[in-house]
């Protein structure tokens, strides 16, 4: 029933992000595209079993609406998706480190996979030379699927000559904070670089032997995108 009432505000903030244009004026709103490098930071990054993800730096493409609302105020909407792979390397080394009758481990892993959907308001900052900055906070949800992943160990000793780790999916809360410089190119269109910071803790779901394990885990990271801005 939880995950339920989280999928439905998930998709009813989907369904508002592409009907926002057609429920604001004509000539006041504005859509970015944004692709974006995606730098894994903190704990999405580590290189630690029980904590980290792994993460290496990915692709991030997002699509954002604003429409003015109170002088520089603007209200924002923005859907993306994010693609991590996974540092297998470092992986199997610490997958090896861990058990001592592990010789050597092949891993096999798909893409760690967030979508997220935010709402919130952006401040724009006139400067020199025509150019003008914007800083944002949103706040909304965001959809985390770990990989599947595939082990084939060699052991010193006996033991199972492969394993798998399927996908978990679980939805959690997820906090921006975006600062974007930018530089009218005609009256409809404008170009700039955005540095988005973004977080979430979901919490994933495993059976085991023993029941269900639930491990939790930090997703945060530093969107550093080229940004298009188009007046409609």
């Amino acid at each position: 029933m939880q995950h339920l009432k989280v999928k439905n505000v998930y998709f009813g903030i989907l369904l508002l992000l592409f009907s926002f244009p057609f429920l604001v004026q004509a000539q006041k709103w504005n859509i970015s595209l944004k692709p974006a490098l995606s730098i894994a930071m903190g704990d999405f990054a580590a290189h630690k079993l029980h904590k980290g993800s792994f993460a290496e730096a990915g692709f991030s493409g997002s699509l954002a609406i604003d429409y003015p609302i109170y002088k520089r105020w603007k209200l924002a909407l923005e859907g993306g998706l994010a693609l991590h792979a996974v540092d297998v390397a470092a992986l199997g080394l610490a997958t090896v480190q861990s058990d001592p009758f592990m010789e050597d481990v092949y891993i096999r892993s798909e893409a760690i996979r967030n979508t997220y959907l935010l709402a919130g308001a952006n401040y724009t900052f006139d400067l020199p030379l025509k150019l003008h900055a914007e800083a944002g906070v949103k706040a909304g949800l965001m959809r985390s699927e770990t990989p599947y992943q595939l082990y084939k160990p060699r052991y010193f000793l006996t033991g199972p000559e492969y394993y798998e780790i399927t996908s978990a999916m679980d939805y959690s809360l997820a906090l921006s904070a975006e600062l974007a410089l930018l530089y009218p190119i005609q009256n409809c269109y404008e170009a700039g670089l955005s540095l988005q910071w973004l977080n979430a803790s979901p919490a994933f779901g495993f059976n085991t032997s023993s029941g269900i394990r639930v491990d939790k885990r930090l997703v945060q990271v530093l969107n550093i995108a080229f940004m298009w801005r188009f007046h409609l």
